[in-house]
């Protein structure tokens, strides 16, 4: 296989998760609900290079947005989501590890990004929702950064870079 189709491959796939885990996989939370699609996208920008990982996060992301109803935070969702796959991808290692000290840190911008734009598009969107849809944004993106964590760490004890 050439590393082009190996990118489509596993960009596709990591499209696929994303979406399904952002649109139908939901934790309830006192705030709405928390999904795993963030979590998945920071995996897969440090797996994936430029520009697949802000294929899969924008596109997989973006997909539920229309898929749930929310089709008119596509574009807000797109550069949001292209943004945080940005954040991860320009501290990922070239070792076989995805829990470092500098992806951990990278949460905090990327939900800084999220919290940060989606409220900024509520303005445009929704003017009497923006400080309303703060809490449930800040709530996602801190369950996000902690996912990715677990997840992260139970990944690398796997070696799952190996295997891909």
């Amino acid at each position: 296989m050439t590393n082009k189709t190996r990118s489509v491959v596993m960009t596709a796939v990591f499209t696929a998760i994303i979406f399904v885990l952002t649109a139908i996989l939901h934790i309830p939370a006192p705030s709405g609900y928390v999904h795993l699609g963030d979590a998945i996208l920071y995996i897969s920008a440090i797996i994936l290079d430029m520009p697949w990982a802000i294929i899969a996060g924008a596109l997989g992301e973006g997909l539920a947005d229309v898929a749930g109803g929310f089709a008119m935070y596509l574009p807000a969702t797109i550069i949001i989501k292209a943004v945080a796959a940005l954040l991860f991808v320009s501290v990922r290692n070239r070792e076989n590890r995805l829990l470092t000290k500098y992806t951990v840190f990278m949460t905090l911008p990327a939900a800084i990004v999220t919290v940060g734009g989606y409220f900024a598009a509520d303005l445009l969107i929704s003017r009497e929702f923006a400080v309303a849809d703060i809490l449930g944004n800040t709530v996602q993106a801190l369950s996000s950064a902690v996912i990715f964590i677990f997840l992260a760490a139970a990944l690398d004890k796997i070696n799952i870079k190996d295997k891909i």
